[in-house]
């Protein structure tokens, strides 16, 4: 075998093993706000964001380029709520994948990161499996995860103040995003423009929109998804206030805690809290 031949055959073992290998120390992470909670967590550890930077949680599918890197991963978080979060659990061993939704759970609404009970109790799992406790950083990851559940459950208290406002409702600009941070708070989630959209909105529909709100004397807008950014000045225009309102489906600068901070802020002027 001559000296060519035997180096292209230790290239190419070295890419296909090389690969596998750095494939097995890296945690998978669905959706932005997962990863968030792991980038602060468990920041020295190889963390891969599965949803791609444009794509959107609701609609990105994977390759099958990712399917084997998943495959081929130490550990993997998911919503379960994702188009082909089913199929990854079924194809991977138990105690490979941890997903927020249950088994055979039916959820009310897929924005499963903004239940802040069940994120708590996620991640008390996630920091008791094998793989999490065997890494030498485990005793900080440990520290870590319970500082960030303590920002937790003071979020949640926090939540707890909007009982006090007047207003029960909330417009929105957007698809239904807060039913777990309202469920126990009877505050109602009023979307004027139904369904998941992507691209532009028809001047008729905004049109609509623009009616709806003022026959109901409605004085600020929850703006919800990336796509009606765009459309900010038209609604001020009409004398409409537009509140932003991070929901989870795409990135924002920020730790996860934070930005559900700011969601509450925006929360408490719309519903005119005192």
């Amino acid at each position: 075998m001559s000296l060519n031949v035997k180096v292209i055959i230790f290239l190419l073992l070295f890419f296909v093993l090389g690969s596998k290998m750095t494939y097995a120390k890296e945690w998978a992470i669905s959706s932005y706000p997962l990863f968030k909670i792991m980038q602060e967590i468990f920041k020295e550890e190889s963390l891969y964001l599965i949803q791609p930077p444009r794509g959107e949680f609701h609609f990105a599918e994977l390759s099958p380029k990712e399917w084997q890197r998943l495959k081929g991963a130490e550990l993997v978080f998911v919503v379960g709520t994702e188009p082909w979060a089913s199929r990854l659990i079924k194809t991977l061993p138990n105690e490979k994948v941890l997903s927020l939704l249950e088994t055979n759970e039916k959820p009310v609404d897929p924005h499963l990161w903004f239940d802040l009970e069940r994120l708590e109790r996620k991640l008390k799992t996630l920091v008791e499996l094998p793989q999490v406790k065997a890494k030498p950083l485990y005793a900080t990851y440990y520290k870590r995860s319970e500082e960030f559940l303590q920002r937790v459950r003071t979020l949640r208290e926090a939540y707890g103040t909007l009982k006090k406002c007047p207003q029960r409702e909330l417009y929105i600009i957007g698809h239904s995003v807060f039913y777990y941070l309202f469920k126990d708070l009877s505050i109602q989630e009023r979307p004027l423009i139904r369904g998941h959209h992507h691209g532009e909105i028809s001047a008729k529909k905004l049109k609509e929109v623009i009616q709806l709100a003022k026959e109901r004397k409605i004085k600020a807008l929850l703006l919800t998804e990336r796509e009606f950014i765009k459309y900010k000045k038209t609604f001020e225009k009409e004398g409409l206030e537009i509140l932003e309102a991070w929901s989870g489906d795409y990135d924002r600068p920020g730790d996860l805690v934070t930005l559900l901070e700011d969601n509450l802020k925006v929360f408490k002027k719309a519903l005119n809290c005192p």
